[in-house]
């Protein structure tokens, strides 16, 4: 096992966080692709985040954060800053623990995502151009209301609960020795890699953010933390920056980052739908797309894990994918 005692998360708080979801999540399936496989050439499984509850892997992490705040505390309410995923699991997660929760989105978020942000009761407040600059409003609002920040990826308690995807993937495969992971700010990678590393050193973690999604790689390939401008995506919940947490996590255990094409998204995604029968946003298909456009170098005889994390896609969106 490896040390992860100068990080705030910690293999325990992942373990004390499974337990903290217990019947409040879905643990979801790790299926074999033979259609990937047969691309790779050595078996693959693909971990269905999708098929969490509001769709996303993100419920992890925000309802360990939200389920873990004293009880004073959580009756100040919760604030976010989010392009959709984080703010749809704040939202439910609040409601789930009978608090109040107000999230900050960019203006041109995902209607789709907004509109379920608004089944849980949850306060929108459309601010700033891109995923960074809602963050600012949040902070400034937070303070202002004496209210707790629930922070998409750089908070301890986020990346323990998404960390026990890492968890189940393991438990669920103790073979695996490749995961592939998508990566926006960075709080998944940040959990999962922490975690399989610290059970098996030797498991390959490898990162994907998309040409127009690439602060992390950016940061990750110089070693230290800097601005990257927001481009123009389709897979919004991977724009945005990331923060110096997630970036030391992935120094020490991520061993590499890649980059897919961002033109190939749509392909992807109608390639998911055809071969695995399931639906994925472009930020939860980046995974299967590294495969597709080989940019992953994977060793023979390899047991390779792509986690699929997220299906809220917009409905124009993919009728336009599918018909091309």
């Amino acid at each position: 096992m490896t040390s992860s005692a100068s990080f705030p998360v910690t293999p325990t708080m992942i373990l004390q966080a499974r337990k903290r979801l217990t019947g409040k999540i879905v643990r979801t399936p790790l299926e074999p692709s033979p259609a990937l496989e047969t691309i790779a050439q050595t078996p693959v499984f693909i971990k269905w985040e999708c098929l969490q509850r509001t769709g996303v892997f993100k419920l992890r992490g925000a309802y360990n954060k939200i389920a873990s705040l004293p009880a004073g505390t959580a009756q100040r309410g919760v604030v976010t800053a989010s392009t959709g995923n984080h703010g749809l699991a704040v939202a439910y997660a609040a409601q789930q623990q009978g608090i109040s929760a107000t999230i900050f989105v960019p203006r041109k978020a995902s209607p789709l995502k907004l509109d379920k942000i608004k089944q849980y009761e949850a306060t929108i407040i459309e601010k700033g151009a891109n995923y960074d600059e809602a963050a600012t409003h949040s902070a400034k609002f937070a303070k202002k209301k004496n209210a707790t920040i629930i922070h998409a990826y750089a908070d301890p308690l986020v990346i323990a609960g998404q960390g026990t995807v890492g968890y189940e993937v393991l438990e669920d495969s103790p073979e695996t020795n490749v995961v592939i992971v998508p990566i926006g700010g960075g709080g998944l990678i940040s959990g999962v890699a922490l975690w399989v590393k610290t059970i098996n050193p030797e498991i390959q973690v490898i990162g994907v953010q998309t040409t127009a999604t690439r602060a992390f790689y950016q940061n990750y390939r110089v070693g230290r933390l800097f601005h990257v401008p927001v481009e123009p995506t389709i897979a919004d919940g991977l724009a945005g920056n990331t923060e110096q947490l997630n970036l030391d996590i992935g120094l020490r255990y991520v061993d590499d980052v890649v980059l897919v094409e961002e033109r190939g998204l749509q392909d992807a995604i109608r390639w998911t739908l055809e071969n695995e029968r399931r639906i994925l946003e472009p930020a939860g298909v980046v995974g299967i797309a590294a495969l597709l456009q080989m940019k992953v170098k994977i060793k023979k005889n390899a047991n390779v894990v792509i986690i699929a994390s997220g299906s809220n896609i917009d409905p124009v969106l993919l009728q336009s994918i599918m018909r091309t």
